[in-house]
Parts: structure tokens; sequence; C-alpha cells
């Protein structure tokens, strides 16, 4: 007998769209099922590799189009490792995450990216942060993870490379609420993307420092000064806005450590501006201005964060 149930395979991380038609455009677009979601076939179609199938979704019966490059056989199909507690997730591939394509979701896994041991000595976690900078050379036109559209930037993204690079968790994707009631009652949680977390922008990072970050090393800080000399003793330190306008974008950047020839803005002695990197509207390995400040009508509110690990 034809075997007849299959699951979305791990091609298809962030899901597999179910279509009206065997067709590749919007107006075709029923469902998005994510990974591991198990559908069964009814037919094949007459385009080639698509199939007729069926599934459950959300309580509701639906029946559509999948291409069939997409779906692996139940029993070939191996989950990501659960988890039954809250805890840092990222959502990670076997095939090449690199800084030339636009896998956003992914952490990156690039040959010879480097990382911050959070035990090395200062000197050491200082080198290696700036280290980081320069690899990650968000100016680079070839980086398209990082490259502004007219749409889109991303902060959030570039942010978020640094910090994983750094070894210390600041959230690409998190989990749902659903998934956190199951992990708080300490049942098994597989994350999947779109089932059991969900990406976040950069409006949503400030809230969620401010509601986890403590339990991930992150500590708010009011004072500039304190923010520079902490990057400059080799730890990872951020600054976090959201936006005054949910739907519009807020703002995350990097404050970097010091180096020879990028310095921070002093003044008596005391840090005014501290030495960032970032992308977004404008993407730049170093430069130093108070943005939270010169755009406040824009954002609602703003925050300093130090990781103490």
């Amino acid at each position: 007998m034809a075997q007849e149930n299959f699951k979305v395979s791990d091609n298809a991380p962030s899901g597999l769209f179910l279509r009206s038609e065997p067709i590749v455009k919007e107006a075709t677009k029923i469902a998005v099922l994510p990974m591991g979601h198990k559908v069964k076939k009814i037919a094949e179609s007459e385009t080639p590799k698509w199939w007729k199938v069926s599934t459950t979704l959300d309580g509701g019966e639906m029946v559509g189009f999948v291409n069939s490059t997409f779906l692996t056989a139940v029993a070939d199909f191996v989950a990501p490792e659960s988890v039954t507690r809250i805890t840092s997730v990222h959502l990670k591939r076997s095939a090449a995450v690199k800084r030339s394509n636009k896998a956003f979701a992914f952490a990156l896994n690039e040959a010879g990216q480097p990382m911050r041991d959070p035990s090395a000595s200062a000197a050491k976690k200082v080198e290696k942060l700036t280290e980081i900078v320069e690899w990650l050379d968000v100016e680079s036109l070839e980086h398209l993870r990082y490259k502004r559209l007219p749409s889109a930037t991303y902060c959030n993204i570039y942010a978020y490379d640094y910090c994983f690079l750094a070894n210390v968790y600041l959230p690409r994707v998190w989990w749902t609420s659903r998934a956190l009631i199951d992990l708080n009652a300490g049942r098994n949680v597989v994350p999947i993307y779109g089932e059991t977390v969900h990406e976040l922008n950069a409006n949503s990072l400030l809230m969620w420092l401010k509601e986890f970050g403590a339990d991930f090393g992150w500590r708010r800080t009011a004072s500039i000064d304190e923010m520079q000399n902490a990057a400059n003793n080799g730890q990872v330190v951020i600054v976090s806005a959201q936006n005054k306008i949910p739907n519009r974008s807020g703002h995350i950047c990097a404050v970097v450590p010091e180096t020879a020839t990028h310095k921070a803005v002093r003044s008596g002695g005391q840090v005014t501006k501290p030495l960032q990197s970032q992308a977004g509207a404008r993407n730049f390995k170093y430069r130093t201005e108070k943005w939270w400040i010169v755009s406040a009508s824009t954002f609602r509110e703003h925050g300093f964060w130090i990781n103490e690990r």
C-alpha cells in the first residue's frame, strides 16, 4: 500500500504553504503548515511534484495542494529536541546560514565565525567582541542579512547575531504564549517556527528584556558611562527602544568596546555618546550618537542593558 501520511520536513523550517491550486502566487495561499505538521496525501496533481492533501489545522479540516519536495515520511521525520522549562531558544539549520543570505529567523552557522568565551579574561573578551564586529562587517553590501530594503531594516537581526556570537542570549525567536504555559507546567515543548516559537521585532525586544532579561543575565542601567565601561571590559551591551506606534520599527543596537581608532565621546571624563555598531536605516560598524534622544519623538521608551555573563 502506498504511503499516505507525511510531515512537513526540515527543508521548510519556516513552514509550508497549503494552497488552493498547485501554483505559487499570493492568491493561492490558504495557510502555513508548520515544520513537522502531518498531512495525508489524497492524489498527485497534474503539476509535477505537487500533491493534493488533507490536514487538520487549529481544529479545522482543510484540503489543498503542497509541493511534495518539502514533505517527508512520518517515520523519517526527526523533530528538534524538546525542552520542559523556559530556556533560551534558537532556530538552527543543518544547511549553511551565512551573512550573505536571508535566513532571518535562523542562527548563523558560517565556517570561521568568531565566538566569545564568557569565561575568558576581560582583555580576551574585548578582543573577541571587536573581532565579531569586524567579521559581521555590517556595512558590506554582500551581506544581504543586514541590507536595508525600502520597507524593512534589520537592527534586531544584527543585534541578535552580535549577542549570539558573544555567547549571550538575546532572542531572534521566542516561545509563544501557549508554549510558555506548557513550559511552566513542565510539559515537553518542541521549538517549531510558527507553532511554538515566533519572531521578535525590535519593538518586542524591549518588553522581552524587561520581562525575561534578568533570567538571561541582562541588567538595566541608566548610566551611559557605565554602559561604555562595561563594553570596554568585554561585556555585551545593548540599547533598545520601542516605537510609539506598534506597527512601526523600534530600534536596537550594540554598544561595543573602544578601539585604537574608534572612541566614545567624553566630556569631563564621562562618556556622553557611547561607541555603537548597528544595522538599520544606516548600517555602520562604529559610530557615536544618541539616537534615542535625537529621535525621542519616535520612541515610547528606551533602555540600556548590560549582560553580566
